[in-house]
Protein backbone atom coordinates (compact mmCIF):
# COMPACT_ATOMS: atom_id res chain seq x y z
CA UNK A 1 0.00 0.00 0.00
CA UNK A 2 1.49 3.45 -0.90
CA UNK A 3 1.85 5.59 1.92
CA UNK A 4 1.40 9.96 1.08
CA UNK A 5 5.55 10.25 1.47
CA UNK A 6 6.15 7.10 -1.17
CA UNK A 7 3.43 8.46 -3.62
CA UNK A 8 5.16 11.73 -3.00
CA UNK A 9 8.47 11.00 -4.27
CA UNK A 10 7.51 8.96 -6.91
CA UNK A 11 5.45 11.72 -8.50
CA UNK A 12 8.96 13.81 -7.85
CA UNK A 13 11.14 11.37 -9.38
CA UNK A 14 8.54 11.34 -12.48
CA UNK A 15 7.79 15.13 -13.09
CA UNK A 16 12.05 15.44 -13.05
CA UNK A 17 12.71 12.74 -14.77
CA UNK A 18 9.91 12.83 -17.88
CA UNK A 19 11.04 10.96 -20.69
CA UNK A 20 14.73 11.00 -19.42
CA UNK A 21 16.99 7.71 -19.54
CA UNK A 22 20.09 6.87 -19.23
CA UNK A 23 19.79 5.04 -22.51
CA UNK A 24 19.23 8.46 -24.05
CA UNK A 25 21.82 9.87 -22.18
CA UNK A 26 24.41 6.78 -23.56
CA UNK A 27 22.78 7.37 -26.91
CA UNK A 28 24.55 11.17 -26.80
CA UNK A 29 27.83 9.99 -25.57
CA UNK A 30 27.54 7.53 -28.06
CA UNK A 31 27.67 10.54 -31.02
CA UNK A 32 30.69 12.03 -29.57
CA UNK A 33 32.92 8.93 -30.53
CA UNK A 34 34.93 9.76 -33.69
CA UNK A 35 34.78 13.19 -33.12
CA UNK A 36 37.65 15.59 -31.94
CA UNK A 37 38.96 16.97 -28.91
CA UNK A 38 38.11 20.31 -29.86
CA UNK A 39 34.73 19.84 -31.08
CA UNK A 40 34.28 18.54 -27.88
CA UNK A 41 35.43 20.61 -25.67
CA UNK A 42 33.73 23.54 -27.65
CA UNK A 43 30.29 22.07 -27.19
CA UNK A 44 30.92 20.79 -23.19
CA UNK A 45 33.36 23.55 -22.74
CA UNK A 46 36.41 22.80 -20.48
CA UNK A 47 36.37 19.95 -18.53
CA UNK A 48 36.58 20.07 -14.83
CA UNK A 49 39.19 17.81 -14.50
CA UNK A 50 41.90 16.40 -17.14
CA UNK A 51 44.45 13.47 -16.69
CA UNK A 52 47.00 11.98 -18.95
CA UNK A 53 48.64 8.16 -18.99
CA UNK A 54 50.11 6.26 -21.77
CA UNK A 55 49.94 8.39 -24.76
CA UNK A 56 45.91 8.66 -24.08
CA UNK A 57 43.87 11.70 -22.41
CA UNK A 58 40.75 12.32 -20.34
CA UNK A 59 38.49 14.58 -19.77
CA UNK A 60 35.68 14.31 -17.18
CA UNK A 61 32.70 16.71 -16.52
CA UNK A 62 30.67 17.18 -13.54
CA UNK A 63 27.27 18.34 -12.19
CA UNK A 64 25.87 18.17 -8.93
CA UNK A 65 22.32 19.72 -7.73
CA UNK A 66 20.07 18.72 -4.73
CA UNK A 67 16.13 17.96 -5.35
CA UNK A 68 14.36 18.51 -1.47
CA UNK A 69 11.34 16.89 -1.24
CA UNK A 70 8.46 18.73 1.39
CA UNK A 71 7.79 16.82 4.16
CA UNK A 72 4.40 15.76 5.07
CA UNK A 73 2.69 16.49 8.26
CA UNK A 74 0.92 13.32 10.62
CA UNK A 75 -2.62 13.11 11.15
CA UNK A 76 -3.89 12.58 14.94
CA UNK A 77 -5.91 10.19 16.63
CA UNK A 78 -7.44 10.39 19.93
CA UNK A 79 -9.16 7.61 21.84
CA UNK A 80 -10.62 8.41 24.87
CA UNK A 81 -10.34 5.42 27.94
CA UNK A 82 -12.39 6.98 30.80
CA UNK A 83 -11.88 9.85 31.61
CA UNK A 84 -8.22 10.67 29.91
CA UNK A 85 -7.56 11.40 26.48
CA UNK A 86 -4.72 9.68 24.03
CA UNK A 87 -3.36 11.66 21.21
CA UNK A 88 -1.39 9.65 18.90
CA UNK A 89 0.32 10.89 14.91
CA UNK A 90 0.03 8.53 12.54
CA UNK A 91 1.88 8.89 9.13
CA UNK A 92 3.65 11.77 7.86
CA UNK A 93 7.52 12.29 6.99
CA UNK A 94 10.41 13.98 7.18
CA UNK A 95 11.32 16.36 4.80
CA UNK A 96 14.56 15.50 2.36
CA UNK A 97 17.31 16.55 0.05
CA UNK A 98 18.19 13.86 -2.34
CA UNK A 99 21.63 15.18 -3.89
CA UNK A 100 21.66 14.77 -7.94
CA UNK A 101 25.09 14.07 -9.67
CA UNK A 102 26.71 12.84 -13.12
CA UNK A 103 30.35 12.55 -13.52
CA UNK A 104 31.18 11.80 -17.56
CA UNK A 105 34.80 11.22 -18.65
CA UNK A 106 35.76 11.00 -22.14
CA UNK A 107 39.29 9.04 -23.18
CA UNK A 108 41.00 10.87 -26.32
CA UNK A 109 43.32 9.06 -28.32
CA UNK A 110 45.14 10.77 -31.25
CA UNK A 111 43.21 14.04 -30.26
CA UNK A 112 39.65 11.99 -31.09
CA UNK A 113 37.03 10.92 -28.52
CA UNK A 114 37.52 6.81 -28.33
CA UNK A 115 35.30 5.89 -25.38
CA UNK A 116 33.02 7.39 -22.37
CA UNK A 117 31.96 6.18 -19.00
CA UNK A 118 29.95 8.01 -16.61
CA UNK A 119 28.86 7.36 -12.94
CA UNK A 120 26.03 9.17 -10.66
CA UNK A 121 22.57 8.87 -10.40
CA UNK A 122 21.48 11.92 -12.54
CA UNK A 123 23.09 10.57 -16.30
CA UNK A 124 20.07 11.38 -17.92
CA UNK A 125 18.50 13.02 -20.91
CA UNK A 126 15.77 13.20 -22.64
CA UNK A 127 15.17 11.23 -26.39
Amino acid sequence: MFTTRKLLFAFVVIALAGCATTANYEKILNSWVGATELELVRKWGPPQQTYEAGGHKFLAYANTHNVYIAGTAPSYTTTYIGKTAYTNSVGGSPAQNINMSCQTTFEIADEKVVSWQWKGNDCKARD
